[in-house]
C-alpha cells in the first residue's frame, strides 16, 4: 500500500484499511516500513523531476526559471533583496545607537565589578555618582 501510494501515508492507510497513525507508528517501530516510505517518496520525487525536465524541454519558461533559481545558484541564478538606505548608504534607524568598546575598558569594568561583587552594568552608575569613593584602578602598569 505504501509503494502504491508513493509514500503518501494517508492514501496508504486507506488502501491498507488502517489509520494514518497506525502506519506512522509502524514506521517508527519497524525499519522496513520506514525504508519503504522513504523509497516511495524518493520515487515520487524522481517522477516530479522527470516531469519538470519534460517541461523544461518543451520550453516552459516557468519551469526553466524555477530550475535555474533552485539549481543554478552557483552560476548566479539567484534572487536576493538587498536593503540599503538612500543611495546605498547604511539603513539608519530612529533609535540607532552607535558605540565602540575598548577591550581594556571592558576588562577593567569586569574586574571592578568582581572586586565590589556587583553587576558590571552598575560600575558606570557608581563611577558617575558624585559621592563615589575611589574605585580600584585596575590600570596597566
Amino acid at each position: 500500500a505504501i509503494k502504491e501510494a508513493k509514500g503518501l501515508l494517508t492514501v496508504a492507510a486507506v488502501r491498507a484499511g488502517v489509520t494514518y497513525w497506525t502506519i506512522w507508528k509502524y514506521s517508527k517501530d519497524y525499519p522496513s516500513v520506514a525504508k519503504a516510505i522513504e523509497e516511495s517518496k524518493e520515487g515520487l520525487l524522481d517522477l516530479a523531476e522527470a516531469k519538470l525536465y519534460q517541461e523544461i524541454n518543451s520550453g516552459n519558461m516557468t519551469a526553466i526559471i524555477f530550475y535555474l533559481k533552485t539549481q543554478g545558484k552557483k552560476r548566479g541564478y539567484i534572487e536576493r533583496v538587498e536593503q540599503t538606505g538612500i543611495d546605498g548608504a547604511p539603513i539608519k534607524h530612529e533609535n540607532q545607537v552607535n558605540f565602540s568598546l575598548n577591550i581594556k575598558d571592558v576588562e577593567r569594568t569586569i574586574l571592578i565589578a568582581n572586586d565590589l561583587d556587583i553587576k558590571p552594568e552598575m560600575v558606570g552608575e557608581i563611577e558617575n555618582s558624585p559621592n563615589t569613593p575611589l574605585l580600584p584602578s585596575h590600570t596597566d602598569s
